[in-house]
């Protein structure tokens, strides 16, 4: 559910935990790629709330479930990363699309680097996963426009609370410190709050004409140059200076 401007919205959000690896004891019928899992939870938002405005998809599976590189990944982590995105995004909003009223919001929850580019190895599985999530949310934004549904993907930064927290502690604490030297502009990792409030936005009545869209909410990291130092751009004299008015 979700409150904004003294509107009540009735919303669902698909974040069904993954086991944390193969071995986990948990039932496989927690994962979301499985369509009858995801008719389930639809059929729950029909019996208690009797119809849908917002859909957020945010499926997250953990780090160890789908991290390896492309030459040594195996097809079960492949699938994995793809079922948890591109499949269950697809059984998702078309189950959820007749609940939906007219003017509804739909958005997903992606990590826009991971397609753009190929250097981060070990995430080949998820960038591909939601390369192709990003492009159904395309093809729904064209299908379920004449209703005035839009579809949109909110790509945040690297975030607290995420499946950063699930990946080896060296790499979090790097990644961390990488931010706070600039490559992050804002100089911080992003908070739930922070996606949150980006989710609110797409959803509110005054962006009915924004659809199809891919919305970088990540602090401006994604307008940082990677071939070029962050000295040469400014960016950590800029800190420099940040940091002696702090000591002042």
């Amino acid at each position: 559910m979700y409150f904004a401007k003294g509107l009540f919205f009735r919303t669902a959000v698909t974040r069904i935990p993954f086991p944390s690896s193969s071995n986990s004891n948990r039932s496989p019928a927690r994962t979301p790629s499985r369509p009858d899992e995801i008719r389930r939870m639809i059929q729950q938002v029909r019996s208690e709330f009797g119809g849908l405005d917002i859909f957020v998809s945010n499926a997250r599976t953990e780090a160890p479930t789908f991290y390896e590189a492309p030459m040594e990944i195996s097809l079960e982590k492949w699938d994995t990363a793809v079922d948890s995105q591109a499949k269950a995004f697809l059984v998702a909003v078309r189950e959820a699309a007749p609940l939906l009223s007219d003017g509804g919001r739909i958005v997903a929850i992606t990590f826009a680097p991971g397609g753009r580019f190929g250097s981060w190895q070990p995430w080949v599985a998820m960038g591909a996963a939601k390369a192709a999530m990003e492009s159904l949310v395309r093809y729904f934004a064209v299908a379920l426009a004449g209703r005035g549904i839009t579809v949109n993907s909110i790509s945040p930064g690297w975030v607290e609370d995420s499946v950063l927290n699930s990946l080896p502690e060296a790499f979090q604490t790097g990644l961390r410190e990488w931010q706070e030297r600039g490559w992050t502009p804002m100089r911080r990792l992003g908070t739930p709050a922070d996606i949150g409030n980006a989710v609110a936005l797409i959803c509110s009545p005054e962006a009915a004409w924004i659809t199809g869209q891919l919305i970088e909410a990540d602090g401006g990291a994604s307008l940082v140059d990677a071939h070029v130092p962050l000295e040469f751009q400014g960016l950590e004299k800029t800190q420099e200076k940040h940091a002696k008015s702090k000591g002042a």
